[in-house]
């Protein structure tokens, strides 16, 4: 990196010049830079300590040239559990690229917990960083698709539109109908309108079968999906005798000027068992008929739940994201995708959707 340049962990000092960094880089996505938004990101996160934030910035002066930012979380790896971070932000200003920066700034969030994790494209070009720093990549996530109402999913507009698209909403639902899966859920499926105890030990008893996978503490999990700003996740849970046997998370894209909702995502799913999955999925696609929702898609990476997946009428296709990792510790386990369990909000890819305030 050019001696006119510095790099170092960021601390609340700099958030204004920080804020007014992604204001330039996203000036197209302005949801970067709001202060109520990043600070309920960074600050608010359970596991983040304020003054020891997993956040590195590139200076020319006073001036901030480039950022890296990561979440915080655990992972359970086998029978014991790591402080990890998720890379998710990487971004240097275009005037200051190609001057090492980046990989100053991968090099300096790479001391700061034994095990490191990623979610890429290839479009963001961080692969091939992260490779030249040794990172490997784990896997690619799959994406699953289940197309309900076509019209609504692929056809957009008012007027001669609107008539082709209820026309192929009206023939989908139809042979839908035919092939629909009615049988009864092994339990009851409720709302969670705040997660609790009841997730806590959900987590303790079946987080024993799997061998890589991020902590799913109540916490955490509100912070997520229940205390984000101008956002609404939907989430369902399956009870048997008032035992928590799975949740699954949904988050609905806000409905277009023709009161259309495109598409919707399962944003995390966890279970107990196979059943259990299947059932949940199944409500979720049940939800999403309600809502003539045109299409749900999600991105996970686990036998049990993309067999679920398969048997709810979705279809596999190919994914973007690639699971990325360097681990000091346990790269046996860490390494290979056989025991992973991945969902769409492990990383925190979710928070860029666009608000859905009034779903």
């Amino acid at each position: 990196m050019d001696e006119a340049l510095q790099a170092r962990q960021f601390t609340l000092d700099d958030r204004d010049a920080l804020l007014a960094f992604l204001g330039r880089v996203y000036a197209n996505d302005p949801r970067r830079s709001d202060r109520e938004f990043w600070e309920w990101h960074y600050l608010k996160n359970p596991y983040t300590d304020s003054n020891n934030l997993p956040i590195w910035i590139a200076l020319h002066g006073e001036k901030v040239v480039g950022h890296l930012a990561a979440i915080e979380a655990e992972i359970k790896v086998g029978d014991e559990t790591h402080k990890t971070i998720w890379i998710l932000d990487l971004i240097i200003d275009e005037n200051y690229r190609r001057r090492g920066i980046a990989k100053e700034l991968v090099g300096l969030a790479e001391d700061f917990r034994p095990i490191r994790l990623g979610i890429n494209t290839h479009e963001q070009k961080s692969p091939e960083l992260l490779e030249a720093c040794g990172w490997k990549i784990v896997a690619s996530i799959p994406r699953y698709t289940r197309v309900l109402f076509p019209g609504n999913a692929f056809i957009s507009g008012s007027g001669p539109k609107a008539f082709v698209r209820n026309a192929a909403n009206a023939l989908y639902s139809f042979r839908r109908q035919g092939v629909a899966n009615l049988r009864p859920s092994d339990g009851e499926i409720r709302r969670i309108e705040r997660f609790d105890e009841a997730a806590d030990r959900l987590w303790a008893r079946s987080s024993a079968t799997r061998n890589c996978i991020a902590v799913r503490r109540s916490e955490f999990l509100n912070w997520q999906y229940f205390e984000q700003p101008n956002k609404k996740f939907n989430v369902l849970g399956l009870f048997s005798d008032d035992q928590l046997r799975g949740y699954v998370v949904l988050y609905f894209r806000a409905a277009d000027e023709q009161g259309v909702i495109e598409k919707a995502a399962i944003s995390d799913i966890f279970f107990d068992d196979e059943t259990t999955a299947d059932d949940l999925i199944n409500a979720a696609v049940e939800l999403a008929i309600e809502k003539r929702v045109g299409r749900v898609v999600t991105d996970l990476l686990n036998k049990a739940a993309e067999d679920a997946l398969l048997s709810n009428g979705f279809f596999k296709t190919k994914s973007p994201l690639l699971l990325m990792v360097k681990s000091g510790v346990a790269e046996n386990i860490v390494l290979d995708p056989n025991e992973w369990f991945v969902t769409r909000g492990d990383s925190d890819t979710t928070i860029f959707e666009t608000p859905n305030l009034y779903i």
